[in-house]
């Protein structure tokens, strides 16, 4: 993928997420709308103040619209903030499927904090900014956990933070516990989640390991608070 359309596929994807039109972007950077759609699409390239202009909009450093997450661009490049993306997982109860999430992590400079993106509960991994929530943020990792604390980039009355347990066998899965808002109810919630360095199947075996056990159950009654028995361990 060239670099224009890369950077016109990561404003897009950040224009979905904060649930702007074409043209309501068009608008905060005084451009047409016509002007905007061929920047998404790769077709002409942007100078650095547009660039600057449209991160403001989103927040967000210029290097991440110029995020590579192509290999073989990303070999050719200069280390950039990008680091990786990870996958995190989910079960619905009242829906009974599983949720999935996309989470970018970035590089801060000068800082043992990770930048942290999370497009929370998408359909397709690769349109990530068709998310039903967008997350910022950042995560610091200790020896045997890493905390996130994130704040929600379309409702600024919720704040979420997950705690992840390090695997102790480096697998490339792990489990943790979201707490926040609930988008549906507007209810405090803590969830059970799983973040992955690559694609999950998503089956039985999935749901059975992303659900409450009674286990998870007999440890919250026992001490009065919510946790998952991997916690406890």
């Amino acid at each position: 993928m060239a670099i224009d359309e890369n950077v016109g596929k990561n404003i897009k994807k950040y224009r979905l997420a904060y649930k702007l039109t074409l043209e309501e972007l068009a608008k905060k950077i005084h451009k047409s709308k016509s002007t905007m759609s061929k920047y998404e699409k790769g077709l002409i390239s942007l100078d650095v103040a547009t660039l600057e202009e449209i991160a403001d909009v989103f927040q967000i450093s210029p290097a991440y619209l110029l995020a590579v997450q192509d290999e073989e661009l990303h070999s050719r490049l200069e280390p950039g903030e990008f680091l990786d993306r990870q996958y995190m997982y989910s079960y619905d109860g009242r829906s009974r499927h599983i949720l999935k999430s996309v989470m970018e992590r970035y590089q801060i400079p000068g800082s043992e904090q990770i930048g942290i993106q999370l497009f929370y509960d998408v359909q397709d991994e690769e349109s990530c900014g068709n998310c039903k929530t967008f997350y910022t943020g950042y995560s610091r990792r200790y020896e045997f956990v890493e905390n996130y604390n994130l704040q929600n980039q379309n409702n600024p009355t919720e704040q979420a933070w997950i705690c992840c347990i390090n695997s102790l066998n480096r697998t490339s899965r792990r489990t943790g516990m979201l707490t926040g808002l609930s988008y549906k109810t507007m209810m405090p919630v803590a969830i059970k989640v799983m973040l992955s360095a690559a694609i999950l199947k998503e089956d039985d075996e999935l749901i059975a390991s992303l659900l409450l056990t009674r286990e998870d159950i007999r440890i919250s009654r026992k001490y009065n608070l919510f946790t998952i028995d991997q916690f406890m361990e």
